[in-house]
Order: C-alpha cells, then structure tokens, then sequence
C-alpha cells in the first residue's frame, strides 16, 4: 500500500486536495469525503495506483462540519 499525504485547502464551499508527493493530482471536492473520491480517482486516472492511503493536511482556519445525526421518528401507534 502507498502512502500518500495531501494538503487541503478550503475556497468557499469546496474542499481543494493536493497530492505532496507527486505532481499533477490536484483536485476539489464539496465534503472532505468527496474530496478523497476525487483523489482516488485522479491517482487511479494518473498513476494506475488503487492500493494507497490518504493523509490528509489540512491548512489552519478549515471549517469541517459537524457529522449529521440521522433523526428518528417517532413510532406510529
């Protein structure tokens, strides 16, 4: 497995990746879960690589969300 570290931005609503190691795999995502899709695709399109591991940096000041609690209704009598 090959490990690769990633710096992350934010711009506005969008999470933006760049893979350290390598050049050329930069890309962006809505939710940093997106984000790592799109890097695992980019490394797959770029360097034919689907075994790897995602550190991710993020720069100071990232706002991530709180994860969403699922509601819960309320049973029916």
């Amino acid at each position: 497995m090959k490990l690769y570290h990633v710096a992350v931005q934010q711009e506005d609503d969008w999470y933006i990746g760049r893979v350290l190691e390598r050049g050329g795999a930069t890309t962006q995502g809505r939710t940093l879960d997106e984000l790592v899709f799109m890097l695992r695709d980019a490394i797959k399109a770029l360097w034919n690589e689907t075994d790897v591991q995602l550190e991710l940096l993020l720069t100071p000041g990232i706002v991530v969300p709180e994860p969403r609690r699922p509601r819960h209704r309320k049973a029916s009598a």
